[in-house]
């Protein structure tokens, strides 16, 4: 069975797209997935439940109408304090004039506000910072009466419902999961999306009690712990452990502590999760000004370069495609940077590097020598049978030059794989033997990616066939000549 080409067009840097406003039509969602989107992310601190149980079923069909694996991410909003409802659209606040922010849960203006959930006045004292917006207004408490904050406006700016409030490196009183997150866990829970991200963690205790509270998914749904709080960045050894992915989500992170630390956390982290051999993204403002501009900026440009050249998975649009004006072409635009950045990337240095990273495994040492096999031998391709997933995510932490070739008998693998740098999983049917294997990675090869004879290709695998374990075979072969098949 041939399969859509489109994912051979992608950067082996994985896209992932807030889905939004902008977004949510079938004719919008397909020129994503036809620009390079690999991932669908859903925010569930914005849109009702039934909106995003149809858009979920939406992207589920244009996937199989495209032939193509779209994964789905379900994004947790975990305790954080936001404006409450107003009744205006949204208020333009002036610098030196007062505001307060109100536990109470009423409909606010440009003179009072409420903050959810209730709490914020427990975690405020006199001439505390407060953040909106992720710093784009800056208020100083000046007075507390009860639930209420009385703050002074540092800045001009304009507030509008849900938008988060935040206390600079000062922990919260609220506790994950608040009800919203049970909620949301729970509506995520019954959709059998491939990813959880949960917002807001500060420690692995936080994502093991979300896990006890997905029971219903089909299939082990992977969770991904977004990194944005002080508390988080201190127990990253932790996290990492009993995380299936993380997302440096520097938005807040650049609240949360002194901004110009984001660049350094950044950096330390995708290491960290480079060495334990799970996948990175790196997310919020990448092409920000693309929200309202059809070019972006050239330090914009160089940001997402320099990720990747860190050694993320995968780059993360948010407002940038949910709300913005120009979603198309700011995947075409990450996709072109991606590309670039991919054909300049020291392959061998990189290697090298990762030779220290082997752990005494078979399974790895066959994995990281198919990576050194692709880069020495020229070969076109690495082809890669899996059941889990495990095989493909192996050879693709090593980062090889050549794509990673895919093959699997199960569609939610094939999805989870699609957070993999370099892979492009595609769904075969069921491998008896491993001359099964052979025939159809030469097959699904030529098939797909066009190779021509004498081009090599380095296959892996786990003996025996079909059976979930270790990777323990590798194999280097040529394309034939259509004569000698």
């Amino acid at each position: 069975m041939k399969h859509s080409r489109l994912q051979l067009n992608n950067p082996k840097t994985k896209i992932i797209c807030t889905l939004g406003p902008s977004t949510n039509s079938t004719k919008i969602i397909t020129k994503l997935i036809q620009s390079g989107m690999s991932i669908a992310r859903l925010n569930m601190s914005h849109g009702s439940l039934e909106s995003h149980e149809n858009l979920i079923k939406k992207i589920r069909e244009i996937s199989d109408k495209l032939n193509t694996p779209i994964a789905i991410m379900i994004d947790i909003p975990g305790p954080k304090y936001r404006i409450g409802k107003l009744e205006e659209k949204q208020y333009t606040l002036k610098k030196n004039n007062t505001i307060t922010l109100t536990s109470e849960n009423l409909v606010g203006n440009d003179t009072i506000v409420s903050v959810q959930p209730n709490g914020i006045h427990n975690d405020i004292k006199i001439n505390t910072s407060i953040l909106i917006d992720d710093g784009l207004i800056k208020l100083k408490a000046i007075k507390i009466d009860g639930n209420n904050i009385l703050c002074k406006i540092l800045n001009n700016g304009q507030i509008s419902e849900k938008k988060g409030v935040t206390i600079p490196g000062k922990p919260t009183s609220l506790i994950f999961p608040d009800e919203r997150s049970i909620e949301c866990l729970q509506f995520a829970d019954k959709q059998n999306p491939d990813f959880i991200a949960l917002s807001n963690i500060t420690s692995a205790k936080d994502i093991l009690k979300a896990k006890s509270l997905i029971k219903k998914t089909k299939n082990p749904c992977h969770i991904i712990s977004k990194i944005e709080r002080v508390e988080a960045v201190k127990n990253i050894d932790q996290i990492i452990t009993v995380s299936d992915a993380v997302m440096v989500a520097r938005g807040d992170l650049g609240v949360e502590m002194p901004i110009a630390e984001v660049p350094i956390i950044q950096k330390k982290i995708i290491s960290l999760c480079n060495k334990n051999g799970i996948p990175v993204i790196t997310a919020t403002q990448m092409l920000e000004s693309m929200i309202h501009s059809p070019t972006p900026t050239r330090a914009e440009v160089t940001d997402v370069a320099n990720a990747i050249f860190d050694g993320t998975d995968a780059i993360m649009l948010s407002a940038e495609t949910s709300i913005g004006q120009y979603p198309i072409q700011s995947v075409q635009v990450m996709a072109k940077i991606a590309k670039k950045t991919e054909s300049a990337l020291p392959y061998e240095s990189i290697l090298r590097d990762k030779s220290l990273q082997i752990q005494a495994k078979t399974e790895d040492s066959i994995s990281y020598n198919a990576c050194w096999s692709a880069y020495q031998l020229k070969a076109k391709l690495i082809v890669a049978f899996t059941e889990s997933g495990s095989t493909a995510g192996r050879v693709s932490r090593y980062r090889p030059i050549t794509k990673i070739l895919t093959l699997t008998r199960r569609k939610d693998v094939q999805r989870r794989l699609t957070l993999r740098w370099g892979i492009i999983p595609i769904i075969v049917n069921e491998l008896h033997s491993v001359e099964d294997f052979f025939s159809i990675a030469l097959e699904q090869a030529i098939l797909n990616v066009g190779l021509h004879p004498n081009d090599l290709l380095i296959l892996i695998a786990g003996l025996p066939i079909g059976v979930q374990g270790g990777t323990n075979l590798l194999r280097v072969m040529k394309i034939p000549h259509s004569n000698e098949k």
